[in-house]
């Protein structure tokens, strides 16, 4: 998209504070990531994005529950953010994740080859959140799924968003989870 506004990093102190947080509620059990991604249509053999997948909470579990026949793309524009994925993955011999960094909206994922994209704890942060559904309309198969907790922003201010741009149909919502499905071009 040529208008698009360009996402910029937050600074290496506050990801790295986020980081501490995120260690702390899933060490405390506030959170919890892999029972949360049971919520999700996770299934072995998926190709996945974790579009802004920060240091891997949800990636690499991810990647356990694809196993090895499917694949887990983490998407982010935060360059630790994609060392620490390189950095967990190496240690964990995980052979089915790819990190990307990306400096725009755009991916560099093939179109309609992603079965589900995970968009966790992200949407309230994105400026430019038409380019984003955009993208994930691009990548996403006919069948795939968007999968998202918009985090710090209301469950139905997200969902008019996601409406308004009229590029999905919401097939469910629970809690802070919303599912939708790509519309047909």
């Amino acid at each position: 998209m040529p208008n698009e506004r360009k996402p910029k990093p937050m600074p290496n102190i506050i990801f790295n504070g986020m980081t501490w947080i995120f260690r702390f509620t899933d060490l405390v059990h506030l959170t919890n990531p892999p029972r949360h991604l049971k919520e999700t249509p996770l299934k072995e053999g998926m190709r996945v994005v974790d579009y802004g997948c920060g240091p891997g909470r949800y990636a690499l579990p991810a990647t356990k529950l694809v196993g090895p026949k499917g694949k887990v793309f983490a998407v982010d524009i935060h360059p630790l953010a994609i060392s620490t994925i390189k950095r967990k993955t190496a240690n964990e011999a995980l052979t089915n994740v790819e990190a990307i960094l990306v400096n725009s909206y755009n991916t560099g994922i093939q179109e309609s080859s992603i079965d589900l994209v995970l968009l966790i704890d992200t949407f309230h942060m994105i400026s430019d959140r038409d380019a984003l559904l955009h993208e994930i309309h691009r990548i996403l198969k006919p069948d795939g799924l968007l999968f998202m907790d918009p985090g710090h922003m209301k469950i139905p201010r997200a969902r008019e968003i996601v409406e308004s741009i009229d590029l999905f149909t919401i097939v469910e919502c629970r809690g802070r989870d919303m599912l939708a499905a790509p519309k047909t071009k």
